[in-house]
């Protein structure tokens, strides 16, 4: 008969704890997944970050030919 083999409370503890920790890996594992899959921005281009520099004024416009000559030769 089955009333023999109880596990008493220290069983049924280490059971639900069990279970518990299965479904948080379980949830953590979808997390992991969809965020693996989301699309990540693309890095902005040398000649993008160039164009901004010489906008907001950090470098002139002799710098900015200078780097841009030099951007293309290494293309």
């Amino acid at each position: 008969m089955w009333w023999d083999h109880d596990l008493g409370w220290a069983g049924w503890t280490a059971m639900t704890v069990g279970m518990a920790g299965f479904w948080i890996l379980i949830v953590l594992l979808v997390v992991a997944v969809v965020r693996s899959g989301q699309s990540v921005a693309p890095r902005d281009g040398a000649r993008e970050i160039l164009d901004r520099r010489l906008a907001s004024g950090e470098i002139d416009v002799d710098d900015y030919n200078q780097r841009l000559d030099a951007l293309e030769k290494t293309h």
